[in-house]
């Protein structure tokens, strides 16, 4: 089983209805000081802008700006729908936003600014926009700033994701569940996890973020957004088994084509195993256990009959 390592977050965050809200609210102080007549006309006009925002970008930006602005005015369910609203319309356009920076010259017009910037200073809109002069690229640019998206690069290609770091602003005013699960978006967007088909964080941290979307799963199993997470949940269990097309968990064929579990993947697994709690629940450190067991009758080379266990843990965690 081989999975694309660089399926962007953007699609991976599936395009959702968000007109009711899963979890039990848990709510706020903040978010109840504001009087009834006050909630609701502020719920009311976001609903204007949001209701426009897919058709158009101006209504959009305007949704995202009054809801930042306004979160504090507003009960914790209205909050909840609103951001979840502000989300879903967010997904729809990114397609749309992302075929305009997909398209050329503006792929070839970010790639000399970036080169002038330096491949190792972190990309950002106004280091872009400080090197860049094209005046529909520089518009393109500040429009998707606007929308609340941030600009990320793979395989010498630069493309929009949703920027969760700026929804942190409302975790106060939500849900417990939509507040845990911007955490999770949040992490995964200020640091992918691949790029250019490698795991670029290292193994520790992928156990510790897969362990992070199993707890939401297990704290909210009726959340609107367990859809969400249940897909990144898969890819990040696929990548905890196997790596990733240019960072294996395993090194190559030898000459009996055999495949050795690599010391540092095996030293992670370990780790983790080693901090895990008395009592703590976990499907995903139970099958981790179980695997490495198998591993050290095989000093740790993946048999056959390895493989279809681990397939067996993928298939538990595939989605329908």
């Amino acid at each position: 089983m081989k999975l694309n390592a660089s399926i962007k977050l953007g699609i991976l965050a599936l395009t959702l209805g968000c007109t009711t809200v899963g979890a039990v609210l848990s709510t706020p102080q903040a978010a109840w000081a504001a009087t009834v007549p006050d909630s609701k006309a502020v719920y009311h006009q976001f609903q204007k802008y949001w209701k426009n925002a897919v058709k158009s970008s101006a209504s959009l930006i305007q949704a995202r700006k009054y809801l930042l602005n306004h979160v504090h005015e507003v009960n914790a369910r209205q909050a909840t729908l609103m951001t979840m609203q502000l989300e879903s319309v967010q997904n729809i356009k990114l397609a749309e936003i992302d075929e305009k920076i997909y398209a050329d010259p503006v792929q070839t017009i970010i790639s000399e600014a970036h080169e002038n910037i330096g491949y190792d200073k972190k990309l950002t809109y106004s280091s872009l926009l400080k090197e860049i002069k094209d005046p529909a690229t520089r518009k393109l640019l500040q429009e998707a700033s606007d929308l609340g998206y941030k600009l990320e690069t793979s395989e010498g290609m630069y493309y929009p994701i949703i920027n969760y770091e700026g929804y942190k602003r409302l975790q106060p005013y939500l849900a417990p569940d939509i507040a845990a699960y911007i955490d999770i978006m949040a992490t995964e967007s200020n640091q992918a996890s691949t790029s250019d088909a490698a795991l670029i964080i290292p193994w520790g941290e992928l156990i510790q973020r897969t362990l992070a979307m199993e707890a939401f799963l297990n704290a909210y199993p009726q959340s609107s957004r367990t859809t969400t997470v249940d897909n990144l949940l898969y890819l990040y269990v696929h990548f905890l088994y196997y790596g990733s097309d240019n960072t294996p968990a395993y090194d190559w064929f030898t000459e009996d084509e055999i495949r050795t579990l690599i010391p540092e993947v095996k030293q992670a697994y370990e780790k983790a195993l080693a901090k895990r709690e008395p009592n703590t629940k976990s499907e995903i450190l139970d099958s981790l256990e179980r695997v490495l067991a198998l591993l050290e009758q095989t000093n740790d080379r993946l048999t056959p009959d390895i493989q279809a266990t681990i397939e067996s843990i993928l298939d538990r965690y595939s989605p329908e």
